[in-house]
């Protein structure tokens, strides 16, 4: 997405965390069709035109009228559909704002100011804000801001918000209005089907053999498994070889 230069467009937006390219709702693993992940991929791409409308309607004043929750495991892709939102309200020409609080490190509270004049606004690992009382007084700040002016917000964690314990009693009241939804856990078997699927997506295929020996030698994260097969992709390209288990093996120094 370009951010506009205009002045009114809020300063917080030059901080936006880059989305990855792969991260779209086409390249989101589903084990089946009847899985909790597969609900919420498809309720989630149904909101994205009810947030694109939601933005003419009048504010409801104290509570979101848009507002999800997902949680799940590390690696069940919670990031992922975050991110596949923002991509599919930018192709729109509208703004979404993705920021994770779990790399965006050297950030101050200061950030969540004026972001309620995005279409969405997607904020992943909010757990880590608990006991840190200027960053929940401004999300409780941008909450109300939100609310008043009908901005959807969509929030990941690895828990529900009953289970989380904001020291602002506001915050935590807030934070469980969310719809909340769940998504399934993956299987180091669903990891091997999601690394074909997302090889598949980039042009080349990826063998049983070789997808389930890097689920298994691999840090086991999402993250760290695609980030291992880009590498791959890349390698097969610049010494133009097949990609296979030998190949694998002398990148990685297996």
């Amino acid at each position: 997405m370009t951010v506009d230069s205009d002045k009114n467009t809020p300063r917080q937006l030059t901080f936006r965390l880059n989305l990855d390219d792969d991260a779209t709702f086409a390249n989101f693993y589903i084990k089946d069709a009847d899985s909790s992940s597969a609900s919420v991929a498809q309720y989630l791409r149904q909101a994205v035109s009810r947030f694109v409308s939601s933005r003419e309607q009048s504010g409801s004043g104290t509570v979101l009228s848009e507002f999800i929750w997902l949680f799940g495991a590390q690696g069940a892709g919670c990031s992922h559909l975050l991110q596949a939102v923002c991509h599919d309200i930018d192709a729109l020409g509208l703004q979404s704002f993705y920021l994770d609080f779990s790399v965006q490190t050297g950030l101050t509270p200061d950030v969540l100011q004026e972001l309620e004049s995005v279409t969405v606004l997607c904020l992943d690992s909010v757990e880590l804000l608990q006991g840190r009382p200027e960053w929940e007084r401004e999300l409780f700040n941008l909450y109300n801001r939100m609310a008043e002016s009908n901005t959807p917000l969509i929030v990941a964690s690895k828990t529900s918000p009953k289970y989380l314990n904001f020291e602002l009693a506001d915050l935590n009241s807030r934070m469980q209005s969310a719809a909340v939804f769940q998504l399934d856990s993956l299987s180091d078997e669903d990891k091997a089907a999601a690394l074909k699927l997302r090889a598949r997506r980039r042009g080349f295929e990826l063998s049983d053999e070789v997808a389930t020996y890097l689920v298994s030698r691999s840090e086991r994260s999402m993250s760290s498994l695609f980030e291992v097969l880009q590498k791959l992709d890349q390698h097969s390209l610049e010494t133009r070889r097949k990609v296979t288990l030998p190949l694998l093996k002398t990148m990685m120094k297996w």
